[in-house]
């Protein structure tokens, strides 16, 4: 499972595929610091730019962000519980809601809330997922199989990050 790729991406079409159709999944997108941090806490940097104003000037403000440090792109959204021996995954990508549900309770973590998505920096495209790094720190991003946070959060062991990681391939654009 290839979690790194060199593509041309259409940020713009990504993003506005990422933004579930729902106004109140606002937190779509942050700048990357060059350590993979956010330089504000998740969704701060969405207040630049509202929802309904997508226009020329925001994809200009992101092509630039990507090529700079990068941004991170949020695609899936997910909550979790844990029910009769199964972890129950509610999943909110595009315009669509999922359950996802799995037996393999020792091989996924039971999280509160959770974003997937990629990291553009220039061509280069990774899937990750923003990790927080305790209370009052800025969250950051770690690709999936990285050692840099949970391995039961982003192992490609879990069965979850490979149900995560095929919808977000149906999710990106070149």
């Amino acid at each position: 499972m290839e979690i790194k790729r060199n593509i041309n991406l259409n940020i713009k079409k990504t993003v506005e595929n990422s933004v579930c159709g729902n106004e109140e999944f606002h937190f779509y997108v942050d700048e990357l610091t060059s350590n993979n941090y956010m330089p504000t806490y998740a969704g701060m940097a969405d207040e630049k730019y509202a929802f309904d104003e997508m226009g020329d000037e925001f994809f200009e403000f992101l092509a630039q962000k990507a090529d700079e440090d990068g941004i991170y792109i949020r695609l899936v959204y997910a909550t979790a519980s844990e029910m009769d021996g199964e972890a129950v995954f509610q999943l909110e990508y595009g315009e669509a809601k999922e359950e996802y549900r799995t037996e393999d309770i020792d091989d996924v973590l039971v999280f509160e809330f959770a974003d997937y998505g990629i990291k553009v920096k220039g061509s280069e495209v990774t899937f990750g997922a923003t990790i927080e790094g305790g209370c009052g720190h800025t969250p950051y991003f770690a690709e999936f199989g990285s050692k840099k946070a949970s391995e039961d959060f982003i192992s490609l062991e879990n069965p979850l990050n490979r149900r995560i990681i095929s919808i977000m391939e149906g999710m990106i654009y070149d």
